[in-house]
């Protein structure tokens, strides 16, 4: 139980990550076709999508996770048994 709590932070991490990139490109496209937003548009357009960078980072996490069960369900070989 508490590895589906790990996978599902990592997931919401993702989501949220993914989606202050996205937020962040439109900011920085409203900000450059309108003058009125000066400087702050552009600096809070970068400070999102280098949130959304950080917050990204657990994909590669979450889908060597994914890998690794894969793995292990599909190759007998992976299973030790007891040496005794």
């Amino acid at each position: 139980m508490k590895q589906a709590t790990q996978v599902r932070l990592l997931k919401v991490a993702m989501i949220t990550g993914i989606s202050l990139i996205l937020l962040g490109h439109v900011v920085l496209v409203v900000t450059f076709g309108n003058d009125n937003i000066d400087f702050r548009g552009y600096i809070l357009g970068a400070a999102m999508n280098a949130a959304g960078v950080i917050l990204s980072l657990p994909t590669k996490i979450y889908l060597t996770l994914v890998l690794m069960e894969k793995e292990e369900r599909s190759n007998k070989n992976t299973h030790w048994n007891d040496l005794n």
